[in-house]
C-alpha cells in the first residue's frame, strides 16, 4: 500500500481535488463535444455563476486540463477546449454520467 507522502499518491490526490469537483465535471462534460466560449459554457451549465465558472476555468487551465485561446483582443472571442490531458478524463466523466443515469432510471437517485 502506498504511503500518503509518496510523490505519486500526492500527485493523484492533487488531481482528484481538481477533477472531483462538481463544476469541473460539468465543464469537462460540456467541452467534450466541442470548444465553447465563456457565455456558451455559462448557458450550458445550470446554476453556475460567472465568478465560479471563471475561477474553475482558471484552475483547469493551470492544471493543463482546459486550454484557453483568445481569437482576438475581445474577451468574447476567447474559446475554451479540452487539452489532450483533459481528454484523458473522458472515461471517468463518462462513468460518472452512466452511474447518474442508472440511478435516475432506477429511482434511487438522491
Amino acid at each position: 500500500m502506498k504511503q500518503m507522502n509518496d510523490p505519486q499518491t500526492a500527485r493523484c490526490m492533487e488531481i482528484l481535488s481538481i477533477i472531483g469537483d462538481l463544476w469541473t465535471l460539468a465543464i469537462v462534460m460540456t467541452l467534450q463535444e466541442s470548444e465553447r466560449r465563456f457565455n456558451e459554457l455559462q448557458r450550458a451549465i445550470p446554476k453556475v455563476n460567472a465568478v465560479t465558472l471563471t475561477n474553475r476555468l482558471r484552475r483547469l487551465e493551470e492544471a493543463g486540463i482546459v486550454s484557453r485561446v483568445a481569437e482576438s483582443k475581445s474577451k468574447q472571442s476567447t474559446v475554451y477546449g479540452l487539452t489532450p490531458f483533459g481528454r484523458k478524463l473522458m472515461p471517468i466523466v463518462d462513468a460518472v454520467r452512466a452511474v447518474a443515469l442508472d440511478l435516475e432510471r432506477s429511482g434511487e437517485a438522491p
